[in-house]
């Protein structure tokens, strides 16, 4: 999967993929540690650490292909990373951006209406609230 540029607020931003499926092994299995997730209206900011420095890097969210019944709703999502084979050893930390609006899509079609909340639960996160409500 490949990420997309974006500008928001005058500054270019990269836009990873969100797919449904929640095995990572389609996306990649490398190496990585979360170090923090926010929300901010449709766009989830994941902050990661991991190992390279030669190569491109691609984190891609998956998200399982249903919905868990809860009130509110909630969904498991994890983030694939792809290191394409680097090799190299530097420490990076990026944020990563996310656009949920395929996920809200999703519950729009499946529960019929505009308003809503999902609770994502990101594997291997630190505890955190991600409340994505729209």
């Amino acid at each position: 999967m490949e990420t997309s540029v974006i500008e928001r607020d005058g500054a270019a931003i990269e836009m990873g993929a969100v797919v449904f499926g929640f095995t990572a092994d389609a996306w990649g299995t490398d190496e990585y540690v979360i170090n923090a997730a926010t929300l901010q209206a449709d766009t989830l900011t994941i902050n990661v650490s991991y190992t390279g420095g030669c190569e491109t890097h691609a984190f891609t969210l998956a998200a399982e292909p249903r919905f868990l019944e809860s009130f509110p709703v909630q969904l498991r999502v994890l983030l694939a990373h792809n290191a394409n084979s680097d090799t190299c050893e530097a420490w990076i930390t990026e944020d990563y951006h996310f656009d949920l609006t395929p996920l809200k899509e999703a519950y729009q079609k499946g529960y019929q209406t505009d308003e809503g909340t999902i609770v994502l639960r990101l594997k291997d996160a630190p505890p955190s609230d991600l409340t994505y409500a729209f």
